[in-house]
């Protein structure tokens, strides 16, 4: 299996692994629960340095070019993004099925809160509820993680091409 795989398979497994576990322990709602990518922007760039690493010991034992780790760090990504947007699907429609109704309702404690008109909260739960919301998490998920991911793979390729130049 190549390393790119092999990395990208691994975080996707933490990443689940730490979504789902918030849910079953009860921590969904909690202050762990409401920045869920936090961790998973941190496995993303372990797994996204030591896939790059790995690639170097086996094709460029003696220096990598910054392209060369790149599209190593690139391919990780990608392949992880798309599993994890399909898992969040997959997440938000059968395991967390409560998870709009939830985020509706916090949301409106927040404009309540603030002193927002009652005519505004309203409005915006009404346009919410008619809202495609999983899909709109979905993409969110997808470029938000893809744009992380691009910044990722430039840092960990420069600092590999210059820790290992060719």
């Amino acid at each position: 299996m190549k390393p790119e795989t092999r990395f990208a398979l691994f975080i996707f497994a933490l990443s689940v692994i730490w979504r789902t576990g918030l849910y079953m322990a009860g921590f969904a709602d909690t202050s762990l629960g409401n920045y869920p990518l936090l961790p998973v922007f941190g496995f993303l760039l372990i797994g996204m340095f030591r896939g790059i690493n790995e690639r170097r010991k086996l094709d460029h034992p003696n220096g990598i070019h910054f392209m060369y780790a790149f599209k190593s760090g690139m391919s990780i990504a990608t392949l992880f993004t798309l599993m994890y947007s399909i898992f969040i699907y997959v997440y938000i429609t059968f395991i967390d099925y409560d998870f709009k109704g939830r985020f509706i309702a916090l949301r409106k404690a927040d404009l309540i809160k603030n002193n927002t008109p009652a005519a505004d909260v309203t409005a915006w739960v009404n346009g919410a509820e008619k809202f495609p919301f999983a899909m709109t998490w979905i993409l969110f998920t997808f470029i938000g993680l893809m744009v992380i991911s691009v910044f990722y793979s430039g840092a960990i390729a420069r600092m590999m091409a210059k820790k290992y130049p060719a």
